[in-house]
């Protein structure tokens, strides 16, 4: 999958649950601004399951921006051999 493609669904992701307009939300936007941890947690949950993978919890634990956890989705499709 381009990585285009990864990066529109973690903004449109991230748009429906921190309840923000699609237009407001960017790769650039920090995590930090889930409403609360278990938005962000729904939001690592909802990328799992679109894209069939596993996000590592240290890794996410890392991850500073939405561009991060694109990044961690990218590299997990990567090692599994998905398209």
């Amino acid at each position: 999958m381009p990585v285009n493609r990864v990066a529109e669904a973690v903004e449109e992701l991230a748009a429906k649950h921190f309840d923000l307009p699609r237009q407001d939300v960017s790769l650039d936007m920090p995590i930090t601004e889930a409403p609360d941890s278990l938005r962000l947690s729904d939001l690592v949950v909802a990328l799992e399951a679109r894209f069939d993978v596993t996000l590592e919890d240290s890794a996410i634990a890392q991850a500073r921006l939405l561009r991060d956890l694109a990044a961690l989705v990218e590299a997990r499709l990567g090692t599994s051999g998905r398209p």
